[in-house]
């Protein structure tokens, strides 16, 4: 017992925290209000602190982009309300020596009206079939009129006749010529679609190097291993103004916004080029729970100049990838704050305690003085 005492009396000489007798305290209305101040303020900052604790955050990195050897899509959706769908075609070509003279193959198409509307019957092709028959007699096989045929060696539509052109690289000049075409009124179809415009949604898939996307009227066939872009006649009036209502290069991440959603052109002739360039960087972000979402992220400039009517996208790869890391406080630092919140406040309300008590005591003490003289 008598140790245990000794420890006791040793352990009240350290204590840093004196307390003053209750006899010698004196509690004012400024000190009150000051308490009731000071407890707000503190549960109002430990309150944010325990909601941010609550919140995550993603911190960025930089790298060097190892990942070029891979594919990148790029999704769009335009409506172009002066262009018709039939007159539009979209080729690609990049750095790496890829040409895509056709690269719609995931991209559809919708007719509109000149209000805006979608053209209902859009989908139902206006063609006529071809004959059973030849003029010999023998089952029909259309000429594919000097163009590469096809595996079964005939030509039977005009959409079969013009592929076998852009096969061989020729521009398909005169449809009038070919009996198929003058069937199925192709002429007639194209020319019934001014005043039309069109809606291209969808996506194409790239080389992840410098390249350039075109989207022009007419057709673009590749020549030699040059795309050669051709305008013909024959086509129906159009000019390139555009609306951009999505661009996005990869998988779209929550909260990543499209510096060209909304962007919207009008072109003052039907001789007038939109050009966008567009720099690519890759993008992935880490999740705690293991998970990681890649993506990219880009900005863009913008030109416009009179010249052969069409919208391109020149966009370039950046060879560094930017990595969010998702980070949460840890429970120490929510700790810490909370310390230093409480005792900061405390003692900061507790020096404006003592300024205004000592001022009260000095003016009252001046007044005593001033009555007795």
């Amino acid at each position: 017992m008598l140790r245990t005492g000794r420890l006791a009396a040793r352990l009240q000489r350290l204590d840093a925290y004196a307390k003053p007798l209750e006899d010698f305290s004196t509690r004012t209305l400024a000190g009150g209000i000051l308490t009731v101040v000071a407890a707000l303020a503190i549960a109002v900052l430990v309150g944010m602190e325990l909601m941010a604790y609550g919140r995550s955050e993603l911190v960025p990195t930089l790298a060097v982009d190892r990942e070029r050897a891979e594919k990148m899509r790029i999704s769009f959706d335009i409506t172009l309300p002066r262009a018709p769908c039939i007159v539009l075609g979209i080729a690609v070509a990049d750095t790496a020596g890829e040409l895509q003279a056709s690269a719609a193959k995931h991209v559809a198409k919708t007719r509109l009206s000149s209000d805006g509307r979608a053209v209902t019957n859009a989908l139902e092709p206006d063609t006529a079939a071809p004959p059973a028959t030849g003029p010999d007699g023998k089952p029909y096989c259309g000429s594919c009129y000097g163009g590469i045929a096809p595996e079964g060696g005939c030509c039977n539509t005009c959409a079969a006749v013009h592929e076998a052109y852009s096969r061989r690289g020729w521009a398909f000049t005169d449809p009038n010529s070919i009996e198929q075409c003058v069937r199925e009124g192709y002429v007639r179809r194209m020319r019934a679609q001014a005043g039309e415009g069109c809606r291209m949604r969808g996506y194409i898939d790239v080389n992840k190097v410098a390249g350039t996307l075109r989207v022009s009227g007419g057709e673009t066939v590749n020549t030699g291993g040059t795309l050669v872009h051709r305008s013909y006649e024959y086509l129906p009036d159009f000019d390139f103004s555009h609306v951009v209502n999505e661009l996005a290069f990869g998988q779209a991440l929550p909260g990543q916004k499209s510096p060209l959603a909304g962007v919207t052109k009008t072109a003052e002739t039907a001789n007038f080029r939109f050009q966008y360039f567009v720099k690519v960087v890759g993008s992935e972000v880490c999740f705690r729970n293991g998970t990681v979402a890649r993506s990219n992220e880009y900005a863009a400039t913008e030109f416009v100049k009179p010249s052969d009517p069409g919208l391109s996208l020149v966009y370039d790869i950046s060879p560094m990838r930017v990595i969010y890391t998702e980070h949460s406080p840890s429970l120490g630092s929510l700790l810490t704050s909370i310390c230093a919140i409480v005792g900061g406040i405390s003692t900061v309300a507790g020096l404006v305690d003592a300024l205004i008590f000592r001022t009260e005591r000095a003016l009252r003490r001046k007044r005593e003085l001033g009555k007795q003289n």
